[in-house]
């Protein structure tokens, strides 16, 4: 009878769920983000994600686990609420840049919206790992919405912006080749910052007008190269590039002759360049040349529109810039559609009038009509 009362017991009644697992019944709200983020690198590694994203992850979680103790709240499982997330963004919006940055000084100007949504995406993409791998009962910021970005109009370089960049690397030295090589490169294929620092020597096909990048995803592609572009790469390849080690085949690497620190991260010359010192290097010839906004990301933009406008083809644009689907290049056709608008003749309305018929006088109000003299 015992065992009889027992096994009643321990069978759910109708219309009761099964019985939790262990697993379900296990605490989790202690788990910190540390320990899940280990996990999640690990889950997205053996998925084939690069460690460039997981690392993406790392950046955005911890800096709300920062927020967390600086609240006086444990960054743990437990305070990951939908609450506590809005809240944390509203002071990444009242936040300045550089805020407890180790080398940079703190800023008044705020966090652009680009960079908030960005801390916003990593967030809700922690959240859906954690509800697919059941340490939540649910999607924690299903209902949160990135914050909407302001609509910003294309910014390209201009030809003589351009010419100045160009006029201002000197050739006949290390840092100026390299730096020459890289700008052009840039401009002439629209490669990404990551694309050229990590192009290798075998990528290289300048007799047939080429090379092969390795973008986003995993995924080559072709991206044609000009016969200045490829004069460049040949005069830095033969007269001064050095590599500390018979075995580096980047392309790029640092230089010898480099005083300053601020754009070389590597120990010592012949070294791969990494991105961010891809970033010291354009924001340094910027600067020198007068276009202080100069940046990679800049490059690939004036390449996007510039091609656009000369050959009028997304599809093509879509695969030498390596997008999946047409929605980003989407963006650069309705950048050059308005700067066709804008460029046009007839755009002017009141270049159009006829205002010699009109009684006005110099500064545009209307004339003062005397009386005639009887």
């Amino acid at each position: 009878m015992m065992a009889d009362e027992q096994t009643v017991s321990s069978t759910p009644k109708r219309g009761q769920g099964k019985p939790k697992t262990r697993w379900e019944q296990m605490r989790k709200t202690d788990l910190t983000f540390d320990q899940l983020l280990t996990l999640m690198a690990n889950n997205k590694l053996a998925e084939g994600k690069s460690q460039r994203l997981t690392e993406w992850y790392r950046y955005g979680v911890t800096y709300y686990a920062r927020w967390l103790q600086k609240q006086g709240l444990s960054a743990t499982l437990e305070n990951f609420t939908l609450d506590r997330v809005r809240a944390y963004i509203l002071h990444l919006k009242e936040r300045g840049t550089f805020e407890d940055h180790p080398v940079m000084a703190p800023s008044d100007a705020h966090l652009s919206d680009y960079t908030i949504g960005s801390y916003v995406r990593a967030l809700r993409g922690f959240a859906s790992w954690l509800y697919a791998e059941q340490y939540t009962t649910t999607h924690v910021l299903e209902r949160l919405k990135v914050p909407k970005a302001a609509k910003k109009v294309q910014d390209i370089l201009c030809a003589e912006e351009i010419a100045d960049i160009i006029t201002s690397l000197n050739p006949r030295t290390e840092v100026g080749a390299r730096d020459q090589a890289i700008f052009l490169l840039l401009l002439d294929t629209g490669m990404r910052a990551g694309e050229l620092c990590n192009l290798r020597l075998g990528d290289l096909h300048l007799d047939q007008g080429y090379a092969v990048v390795f973008g986003k995803g995993k995924k080559e592609r072709p991206v044609k190269i000009g016969s200045r572009a490829a004069k460049a790469l040949r005069f830095y390849i033969l007269h001064w590039r050095k590599p500390a080690m018979p075995h580096i085949d980047h392309v790029f690497l640092t230089c010898r002759s480099v005083t300053r620190e601020g754009d070389i991260t590597a120990a010592e010359p012949g070294q791969p360049i990494a991105v961010n010192a891809l970033g010291h290097i354009l924001k340094r010839i910027g600067k020198a040349a007068g276009v202080p906004r100069l940046h990679a990301h800049l490059l690939r933009h004036t390449f996007a529109c510039m091609y656009l406008m000369r050959y009028r083809d997304p599809f093509a644009l879509k695969s030498l810039l390596g997008h999946t689907t047409l929605t980003m290049t989407n963006h650069y056709c309705e950048a050059v559609k308005q700067m066709d608008v804008v460029r046009a003749d007839s755009v002017s309305i009141i270049d159009g009038l006829d205002l010699r018929s009109l009684d006005v006088n110099r500064r545009g109000r209307p004339a003062r009509k005397t009386k005639k003299q009887g």
